[in-house]
């Protein structure tokens, strides 16, 4: 039986998405673009009780109210929220085979140990081929994009919590700190409604409060773990207010942790407070090298790059992640200068410890660089090696310009092993669609996208976007193409 009227708590969160859709209107927040602050109309309770026979579990109350008198889906963090239909195929493929194991008892918890974590994801036994199950007892409830997921703990000392977990278990899973689902998502709506930014952490990876609150807890704690939690969670806020700019100011001065100060020197320079780039020297010497480079490139000066970019270079084989990123962000601000060129990453290229995330900022910075003929013969290997088609794309892009048959040959090869699949073949559907103003879709899935890019480098063959993928989708005139153009062994 469907429950009747809404609680006040329903006609709330109702309200402030209301407010949340007035806030953000044209749907720039992350993610927002895909569920436009709507929500489908509620589940009846037969829906919410047979989806829970079906899969053997109960959902948790506040997630089980929510769909029944607030939405089935829709609007939410990231990519929103799944509805029950929705959340049927998640957990089982088209033969009906079960995908997640939500009736198991949940593995994993807050704040886990490597140890413990790495026991849990096996991935000794995901090498060998064995199932492993390390979200055991999560129902997922939205995306976050590509493997990144929202999921929703069942049973347990934690039923009812908010988790983030990556399907590619690339690292541990993050319990948000609301106990409950819908603290959680009312504070998703408080921080659209407030403006707060989601692009540096991603929404419910940090504290929730705003600046004055933050700020208490700053004063209440001697702990530099929690003081750095704090720090870190000030980066939602699009400005900081002068009292709270000079609070952090005299906290940096009077702080004996080089790590917090070196947190407080960072974050002061973010929010563009004076003198900052005076401390500098001082990071250097501590050997704060990330830290320095973040200052040195998103808020130093045209001559605080000039002056400090050639140790960049000196330093970025010590440099690791974000650290790393923006020191090939500042390289390639100074791409005009004749000492700058693609041949002094050749270091950087061989590196084996970058992730995918540095590999493709290292990608960015030399396909704005002159000399990338210099580094050519590593990306004729890459090329022909790598499997990921997202670094796939960004590697074509970087070898943008470079006149090579043996490059060329290259392309003409990834686009026979790509053109057909099915990603690809999605997006050629869209660009054969004539959009408003005679435009087409362009390509959106990674495939795709590699198929859309390696065709620039031929200008589409001599055709317009559209005329370019139906060439390349129709096998004779494709193979036609290559003949003519002297690529028959590609």
């Amino acid at each position: 039986m469907r429950k009747t009227g809404q609680p006040s708590w329903a006609k709330r969160i109702l309200k402030l998405l209301e407010q949340a859709r007035a806030k953000d209107p044209d749907f720039a927040r992350f993610g927002a673009y895909s569920h436009k602050y709507k929500l489908s109309p509620p589940a009846s309770e037969e829906t919410i009780r047979e989806f829970e026979q079906q899969q053997g579990i109960r959902l948790p109350e506040e997630y089980r109210d929510f769909l029944m008198l607030v939405g089935n889906g829709g609007a939410g963090p990231y990519y929103g929220l799944y509805g029950v239909e929705t959340l049927k195929k998640e957990l089982c493929d088209s033969r009906g085979s079960r995908l997640y194991p939500v009736r198991e008892e949940p593995v994993i918890y807050p704040k886990m140990s490597d140890e413990d974590w790495d026991r849990a994801a096996d991935p000794q036994g995901r090498r060998e081929g064995k199932e492993v199950h390390p979200y055991a007892g999560v129902l997922p409830i939205g995306s976050q994009g590509c493997t990144l997921m929202t999921g929703l703990v069942l049973t347990g000392d934690y039923r009812g919590q908010v988790v983030y977990y990556d399907e590619d278990y690339c690292g541990q899973p993050f319990f948000v700190r609301e106990k409950g689902f819908l603290k959680w998502y009312e504070r998703w709506l408080r921080e659209v409604i407030a403006g707060y930014s989601d692009e540096e952490m991603g929404f419910g990876l940090y504290l929730d409060g705003n600046p004055g609150q933050l700020m208490e807890l700053y004063e209440q704690t001697e702990d530099p773990e929690e003081k750095t939690e704090i720090i870190e969670s000030c980066y939602k806020f699009v400005s900081l207010p002068g009292k709270q700019k000079t609070f952090f100011k005299k906290a940096c001065a009077q702080e004996t942790d080089v790590q917090v100060r070196m947190k407080l020197i960072k974050l002061l320079a973010h929010f563009h407070v004076p003198g900052m780039t005076k401390e500098l020297e001082k990071l250097w010497e501590w050997g704060a090298y990330a830290e320095a480079v973040s200052i040195i490139n998103y808020e130093g000066t045209w001559e605080v790059k000039e002056v400090w970019y050639e140790r960049v270079f000196e330093i970025l084989p010590r440099l690791r992640g974000e650290g790393f990123r923006d020191a090939c962000h500042t390289i390639a601000i100074m791409k005009d200068y004749p000492n700058v060129h693609a041949g002094r990453l050749k270091d950087a290229l061989a590196r084996e410890d970058l992730d995918n995330n540095g590999r493709i900022a290292l990608f960015h910075c030399i396909q704005k660089l002159k000399g990338k003929e210099e580094v050519l013969d590593y990306f004729l290997h890459y090329l022909s090696k790598e499997e990921n088609p997202t670094l796939l794309i960004y590697a074509v892009w970087c070898t943008e310009g470079v006149d090579d048959r043996q490059l060329q040959e290259l392309y003409v090869r990834l686009m026979d092993k790509y053109r057909t699949h099915e990603n690809a073949v999605f997006d050629y559907k869209g660009s054969q669609m004539v959009l408003r103003g005679g435009g087409c879709m362009g390509a959106s899935r990674p495939e795709g996208q590699l198929v859309s890019n390696l065709m620039r480098q031929f200008d589409y063959f001599g055709l317009d976007y559209r005329g370019g993928f139906k060439l390349l989708m129709d096998g004779g005139r494709w193979k036609a193409w290559k003949q003519q153009n002297g690529f028959q062994g590609a």
